[in-house]
């Protein structure tokens, strides 16, 4: 590429950037035109509920008000610039004022991915961070395991930089019930409440900035952390594992875990600045690298055929250290390409959520019943769980009609050439899946879950793409799963489950 090429094409990036600026900004003031519309329709309402009422009977209105000079003061009273009087209790009854208030936030993250950033934080550290946290103190969030790698370098890094940092390190453990090193055990509200004890007794102001230094789990509870304190600090992502970066960073959703399920304590609350070094993931397992590539597949088979083509015609990339970086580096511009649209797009309808939530509602339960489960011998990480719960997602999809026995085999296909697992794990029964996924969060009565018609296409029904699926079909759907995992068993081949 020429240099004129190459500054042509910065420029475009530049244009694209700016575009997309410019696009939040107007998404930004659409959201504060439709709350203006529902405060006034609201308003309307009232005052036509009040009108109505009040003409149904204006003689009994004179009175009340001749016979009540009490109830004509409060009514003097309540002439305000806002708000609307009704009678929900008839004429005679007392009068009610009502009122609404609104504000809309605009949550918006900066994302960086650059190979070897992390190594020049001396000089650019003042650049990627937030200006806002320039003169505070700014505390790291990081586990044992990430701080023995990186947790220097990141420190003195931005300290070199001239900021005022402090770390504090959490709990991981360097195996844990899935056979890998993972902090997930420690992802709870005891760490958040230890962390939150350590920076209030040092010091902090409403510009601190609070900095996460690891995988998912740091991320969230940093994020839940930064969500919290004055109702919301400014928030920086380094994450260094591939669901870190393609997923768990990627996101305002913060959450910690509770004895009764996953990420069922936490906040909305942006990152400001996300930064990605692909470098970073040279350390993980191989097990770990494939966890994240787990959600990427997600994003592959629910928005691109082209995608899920890069991942697993380039898989042979993973056994080679000269080309592991750029393999995974394309692998998370590419996840995020596809997921930002998720993030900033129309809130109309429920495609952002269920896209992102696809396979989960039956993962996360496989998830939490393989590490709390004593029979579990090896527990699943996420993306393994999640890789599970597709599968079985593309189970419900076939028997409801949605999609053919084709996209069904594709699934298992996929995440077997990746070599992550996609049976139920033997030590499971469908009762105890089923009555774990009560406390998925898109659970009611039924799980609510999104389902795809064909690689890179969800299924969408009346203008909704999240579907409530029955026990029946859900069960149908878990006994297919088994079913083909026995029938594997008996031909003498790997299972494909932990």
């Amino acid at each position: 590429m020429t240099k004129f090429e190459d500054a042509t094409t910065e420029q475009t990036r530049q244009e694209q950037y700016q575009d997309q600026i410019k696009d939040a900004d107007r998404q930004l003031k659409d959201m504060h035109l439709r709350a203006l519309e529902d405060e006034k329709a609201f308003i309307r309402s009232k005052t036509r509920c009040d009108s109505a009422t009040s003409s149904a009977s204006s003689e009994d209105d004179d009175e009340l008000r001749s016979n009540s000079s009490g109830q004509a003061e409060d009514d003097g009273d309540l002439s305000l610039p806002t708000g609307v009087i009704t009678a929900p209790n008839g004429q005679h009854g007392p009068r009610r004022y009502e009122n609404c208030f609104h504000r809309v936030k605009l949550m918006q993250s900066e994302i960086i991915v650059e190979r070897g950033i992390t190594r020049r934080l001396a000089e650019c550290g003042k650049e990627v961070m937030p200006s806002i946290c320039h003169d505070s103190t700014n505390y790291i969030i990081t586990d044992t395991i990430v701080d023995e790698l990186f947790g220097e370098r990141i420190l003195s890094g931005l300290r070199s930089a001239g900021l005022d940092i402090h770390k504090i390190v959490v709990p991981a453990d360097a195996l844990d019930e899935t056979g890998e090193s993972s902090a997930e055990r420690h992802k709870t509200l005891k760490v958040f409440s230890d962390c939150v004890d350590q920076i209030l007794e040092r010091g902090i102001d409403k510009r601190s900035a609070i900095i996460s230094l690891g995988g998912g789990v740091v991320n969230n509870i940093a994020g839940f952390i930064a969500a919290s304190l004055y109702r919301g600090i400014t928030l920086v992502h380094f994450s260094t594992t591939t669901m870190g970066q393609v997923d768990a960073a990627i996101d305002f959703k913060q959450a910690v875990n509770h004895h009764k399920g996953k990420n069922l304590l936490g906040a909305y609350h942006p990152a400001t600045t996300i930064i990605l070094d692909p470098e970073l993931l040279q350390t993980l397992s191989r097990r770990h690298l494939l966890n994240g590539i787990s959600e990427s597949i997600k994003h592959a088979i629910t928005q691109s055929q082209d995608m899920l083509d890069y991942v697993l015609q380039n898989r042979h990339m993973l056994d080679d250290k000269d080309q592991l970086v750029a393999y995974l580096e394309h692998i998370i511009r590419m996840t995020i390409a596809h997921k930002v649209p998720t993030l900033s797009g129309d809130t109309a309808n429920d495609y952002n959520e269920m896209l992102p939530q696809y396979g989960h509602a039956i993962g996360h339960a496989v998830e939490f019943l393989s590490l709390h489960m004593p029979e579990s011998d090896c527990a699943l990480l996420h993306g393994e769980a999640i890789a599970v719960g597709m599968c079985i997602t593309a189970e419900v999809a076939f028997i409801l009609g949605v999609c053919t026995r084709a996209v069904v085999d594709k699934h298992y296909a996929v995440f077997e050439q990746m070599g992550l697992p996609v049976y139920v794990p033997r030590y499971m029964s469908v009762d105890v899946i089923c009555r774990k996924m009560c406390y998925d969060k898109h659970y009611v009565k039924q799980p609510t879950m999104g389902l795809a018609v064909d690689i890179g296409e969800m299924y969408e029904k009346d203008g909704a793409y999240g579907h409530s699926i029955s026990s029946s079909t859900l069960r149908q759907a878990l006994l297919a799963n088994i079913k083909k995992r026995d029938a594997t068993n008996a031909l003498g081949k790997s299972d494909g489950s932990k």
